[in-house]
């Protein structure tokens, strides 16, 4: 019944959602408030969800900085270390 379980790269998924843990840390917490409350009370279906909402939703999503939150997908999934993929946290020079 589970035979698929066993072929997840587990520690790949923790690994990912521990980058993605610490991308959602990055957002304001005034977007991470409003993002909770709109997919809290639509249970995360977009078709549940005011234009308005949908719109504010995508706006938290585009202040994300996609390129670092790859890099560092990338880096976590990598089974070597890549030199300069890892991206720098924000205010680090």
């Amino acid at each position: 019944m589970f035979r698929g379980v066993r072929a997840v790269p587990w520690i790949l998924v923790f690994a990912a959602a521990r980058v993605l843990w610490e991308h959602w840390n990055r957002v304001d917490e005034r977007d991470r408030a409003a993002a909770a409350k709109i997919l809290g009370d639509s249970k995360g279906m977009p078709h549940k969800m005011s234009e308005q909402q949908r719109r504010e939703i995508v706006d938290i999503a585009r202040r994300v900085d996609a390129v670092s939150l790859g890099r560092d997908l990338a880096d976590a999934a990598s089974p070597i270390p890549l030199p300069g993929l890892k991206s720098k946290k924000p205010g680090s020079k």
